[in-house]
């Protein structure tokens, strides 16, 4: 979108949706959880609130600088209780929410709605994250199956992928933290690729160790 552009309520709609859609897959979560971020919550990030200055001067690996240089994170209350939920912000996506926040005024957005992704018209409710995603996949083109890109699915197979890495415990018990679910959950539900190497590979031993 032209920098120079004036915006309106449809330009605000449009890149908010996009931006939405970005958090949503990015992060591989619900549609409702990066739809709920409040104003507050995304300073906190922007700021670097929850993280401690003095853990990262004794960063020394590059990728890891990389990570803190180009990622922002925020922490939200879940809906329904006190978890807070971790939501990651990738580098392309702080310009648009700024823009977002800069034309509230010009857009018919309510003043005292807390929300980052509100919906327009003076209302003080956020917006959908499930109805913005779906906005996006259905806009567009060419799109074969523009139904695994929706929350649910695409979970699915973020969690289908990680269960296929070798990964020390601990990387794997922050992964269940921010998808929202336990180890449990992921051997039980999103692990069925390792029913593969069950076969192939635990099975292949016994036929040549119990069978031979």
């Amino acid at each position: 979108m032209n920098q120079y552009e004036m915006w309106d309520k449809h330009n605000f709609v449009k890149v908010r949706n996009l931006v939405l859609s970005r958090l949503v897959m990015f992060n591989a979560r619900k549609g409702g959880e990066p739809a709920r971020l409040t104003v507050h919550e995304w300073r906190e990030a922007i700021t670097g609130t929850w993280i401690d200055p003095n853990l990262i001067e004794r960063i020394n690996d590059p990728m890891e600088e990389y990570l803190i240089d180009n990622l922002k994170l925020a922490y939200q209350v879940e809906k329904g209780s006190r978890k807070l939920v971790p939501v990651l912000f990738p580098k392309d996506t702080l310009d648009p929410i700024s823009k977002l926040l800069e034309e509230r005024i010009n857009c018919n957005v309510a003043e005292d709605n807390i929300f980052l992704f509100l919906n327009t018209g003076l209302s003080i409710d956020h917006a959908s994250g499930y109805h913005c995603l779906k906005t996006i996949v259905y806009s567009c083109p060419n799109l074969q199956q523009p139904h695994l890109l929706f929350a649910d699915k695409f979970r699915h197979r973020v969690s289908k992928s990680f269960a296929q890495l070798d990964l020390p415990a601990e990387n794997r018990e922050m992964f269940y933290r921010h998808m929202g679910h336990s180890e449990a959950i992921n051997k039980n539900v999103y692990q069925c690729p390792l029913a593969v190497n069950e076969i192939t590979r635990v099975g292949h031993f016994l036929l040549n160790t119990v069978d031979a």
